[in-house]
C-alpha cells in the first residue's frame, strides 16, 4: 500500500473519514505480521488464513463499492500504480485467494485449486487486456499530429524536442465553460513553470476558435483538434481533462478530470522525484517487508502527517460535500416538461470535483448515465455574475434532482428540476440582463442557499463566489449560494 494515500483509499470505500488513519496503521501492521508468518514454516498455515481473511474482506469491499456505483482507486502496489477497482481487480484477488487457500489447507486437493487458479488467472488476463485498450498509467502514450492556432504542425516528439521535461496535455473545448474558467490559471502555469513543465492545450473545435482562445488568454502551445479525435484516442470523455507524460513518453499518472484534479496533477508534476527503475522498485518492495514495523514512530518523530489529505466526502451543516461526478445547473436555461407541469427540463453540464447537496454521497453517486444535480462554483469565471430577479416569475430548483447524461454529448446532462414561482431569486445565468428574469426560465435559488463556501473551507479549500451584477439591485447583504 502507498502509506501517503492509504487513509484516502480506505475512506473512498465508504468508511468514516475519522477512521482512515487508524485503519491504515492497523492494515499495515496486519499485513506485516501476515508476511512474517508466511515466511516461518510452523506458522505458514496461520499466515495463509490471515491472508485469506484479508483478501476476502478486500473482495467484499470492492463488490459493495461497485454495487453502489463507486470505483475508488486501488493502491494495491503502493505508489507504483493506482487504478480504479473493477472486475479485473476482483479476478486478481481471486487468484490470490486460491493461492492462500491452498497453503491454508496444507496443499491438499491440488487439482481443485489448480482449476480455480487457472480460471481466475484467465479472467484476470482477459479483463486486463480489455482494460488495456485505454491509455492508463505506465503505458506508452500514443503519438499524434495536430496544428497549432497559427497552422504549424506539432507532434508528441516535437513537443519533447522543444524542451526535455514532463509534458501536461490539457484537453479543452470551445463550448466548455469550465475550460474557459481554467484557462487564465493555465496561462499562469505556463509562465511560472516553463522551465520545469511543458503545458500543451488541445482545444476541440475550429481553428478560428483556437486562435481566439489563444489570444484572449495569452496561451502558448495551443493545438487544434477540430474532430476531437485525440480525446477519443486517449479514452477521455469530458473536458477539461489532463494527462501527465514523462520524458520517456510514458503516461505518469491517471487522467485528471475537472479543474481541482488538474491543479493537483500540476502540483504533483512539479514535485521533485526520481525515476522508477527496477532497482528502486526492488528497494520499495524490500522496504515494505521491513519498514512498516518502525515507520509509524519515526514518521511521528519527523512530523510526517496526512495534513494535506482531503476526504472524498464530508458531512457539513446538514448536507454533504462530495468529490465525484455530478450535474451542474448554475447557468441552465429550462423549459416546461410536456408531461408534468411541476417539472422543468434543464440542460446542465457534467463536472467532476467537490459539490454540495443534501443527499448523501452514496445516494448521489453516479450510476451508468444517472447523475444528481448539486452545487459548486466549478464552471464560474471572473466574468460570471449573480443576477437578482425581483419580479415574480417561474424558475427551476435543481438541487438534488436526478439527471441523465446526454448519450450524444457526455459533457451535458438533462435534469428534471422542480418548478417554483416567486420573486427575489438569484441565478448565474442571464449575463445581468434582468429582462430575462421573466422571458427565460432559469435554474435559480433563494437566500440563504447552501453553505458551499463554508464547507469547502472546512477541508482547507477556498472558493470565490461570483459578484453581484452591477444593476443596483440590493440583496440585503446576504451571501449568494447556488443550489
Amino acid at each position: 500500500m502507498d502509506h501517503k494515500r492509504l487513509p484516502h483509499a480506505i475512506v473512498s470505500f465508504g468508511l468514516p473519514a475519522r477512521t482512515g488513519m487508524l485503519l491504515g496503521y492497523l492494515l499495515i501492521f496486519y499485513e506485516f505480521v501476515t508476511a512474517l508468518a508466511l515466511m516461518v514454516n510452523p506458522w505458514a498455515r496461520i499466515g495463509a488464513l490471515g491472508a485469506l481473511g484479508l483478501l476476502l474482506t478486500f473482495c467484499l469491499a470492492i463488490v459493495v463499492s461497485m454495487a453502489r456505483g463507486r470505483t475508488p482507486d486501488c493502491h494495491c502496489f503502493g505508489g507504483l500504480r493506482a487504478t480504479p477497482v473493477g472486475w479485473s481487480t476482483l479476478a486478481r484477488n481471486g487468484l490470490l485467494v486460491v493461492t492462500a487457500g491452498f497453503v491454508a489447507i496444507d496443499g491438499r486437493v491440488p487439482w481443485f485449486f489448480t482449476g480455480l487458479g487457472t480460471i481466475a488467472a484467465a479472467c484476470w488476463v482477459v479483463l486486463g487486456l480489455k482494460r488495456s485498450r485505454k491509455v492508463r498509467p505506465g503505458m506508452i502514450t500514443p503519438g499524434f499530429s495536430l496544428p497549432d492556432a497559427a497552422g504549424q504542425v506539432w507532434t508528441l516528439d516535437k513537443l519533447f524536442a522543444a524542451a526535455r521535461q514532463p509534458l501536461l496535455l490539457l484537453f479543452t473545448d470551445h463550448a466548455c465553460s469550465a475550460c474557459d474558467a481554467l484557462l487564465p490559471q493555465v496561462a499562469r502555469w505556463q509562465q511560472d513553470h516553463a522551465e520545469r513543465l511543458t503545458i500543451a492545450i488541445v482545444n476541440g473545435g475550429s481553428s478560428a476558435g483556437g486562435v481566439a482562445v489563444s489570444r484572449e488568454h495569452g496561451l502558448r502551445n495551443l493545438l487544434v483538434d477540430e474532430d476531437r479525435m485525440l480525446l477519443t484516442t486517449y479514452g477521455l470523455t469530458a473536458t477539461p481533462s489532463a494527462l501527465l507524460i514523462d520524458t520517456d513518453q510514458i503516461l505518469a499518472a491517471a487522467p485528471a478530470v475537472g479543474s481541482a484534479e488538474i491543479a493537483d496533477l500540476v502540483a504533483g508534476a512539479l514535485q521533485p522525484r526520481g525515476r522508477s527503475t527496477i532497482a528502486r522498485r526492488a528497494l520499495l518492495f524490500a522496504s515494505a517487508m521491513v519498514v512498516p514495523a518502525v515507520f509509524s514512530p519515526r514518521a511521528t518523530a519527523r512530523g510526517l502527517t496526512w495534513a494535506n489529505w482531503r476526504p472524498k466526502q464530508v458531512k457539513f451543516a446538514g448536507g454533504w460535500l462530495c468529490k465525484q461526478r455530478y450535474a451542474l445547473c448554475t447557468k441552465a436555461a429550462c423549459k416546461p416538461s410536456p408531461s408534468d407541469p411541476n417539472i422543468l427540463i434543464c440542460r446542465c453540464v457534467v463536472e467532476y470535483g467537490y459539490s454540495y447537496g443534501y443527499t448523501s454521497c452514496a445516494e448521489r453517486a453516479p450510476v451508468d448515465r444517472r447523475l444528481v444535480s448539486t452545487f459548486s462554483t466549478q464552471n464560474t469565471s471572473h466574468h460570471t455574475r449573480t443576477m437578482t430577479c425581483t419580479s415574480r416569475a417561474q424558475w427551476a430548483n435543481c438541487l438534488d434532482v436526478e439527471c441523465e447524461i446526454d448519450p450524444y454529448n457526455p459533457r451535458n446532462a438533462v435534469c428534471r428540476c422542480k418548478s417554483v414561482e416567486s420573486g427575489d431569486f438569484f441565478t448565474f445565468g442571464g449575463n445581468c440582463d434582468t429582462s430575462t428574469c421573466t422571458s427565460v426560465i432559469w435554474s435559480a435559488a433563494t437566500p440563504p442557499g447552501v453553505p458551499f463556501q463554508a464547507a469547502m473551507e472546512s477541508i482547507g479549500l477556498s472558493v470565490t463566489l461570483p459578484e453581484a451584477c452591477p444593476t443596483g439591485t440590493d440583496n440585503d447583504g446576504l451571501p449568494v449560494y447556488w443550489p
